[in-house]
């Protein structure tokens, strides 16, 4: 996994068998691990945003189409030039795409 290549530590919701689990029970175990989510699914920026605002980290992207090495490659790029922790960012919705990124706290 490109993330752990790049020093993170990643926990992908199939090791830790959340896989087809309800986003809130996915929210839930980041809130709880102090962890990021990173996802395709837009339908995380409204959990983020009407109900786990500050509480937990989360990463849209929104590339088209997501393959591999498209996602992998706008996620080097951002991290490459972004510190999350630096720019005081863990706790923030992310919109990204392959121009820019926007942040909602």
């Amino acid at each position: 996994m490109m993330l752990r290549e790049l020093g993170f530590d990643v926990k992908a919701v199939d090791e830790v068998g959340l896989r087809g689990c309800e986003d809130a029970k996915v929210v839930q175990f980041a809130i709880t691990e102090d962890r990021i989510i990173v996802t395709l699914d837009l339908g995380y920026g409204a959990t983020y945003y009407f109900s786990k605002k500050g509480q937990v980290g989360m990463i849209v992207l929104r590339i088209h189409p997501p393959t591999v090495e498209s996602v992998n490659q706008l996620l080097e790029n951002f991290f490459n030039k972004v510190s999350l922790e630096a720019n005081n960012l863990t706790k923030c919705l992310i919109i990204l795409n392959k121009n820019k990124y926007r942040v909602r706290r």
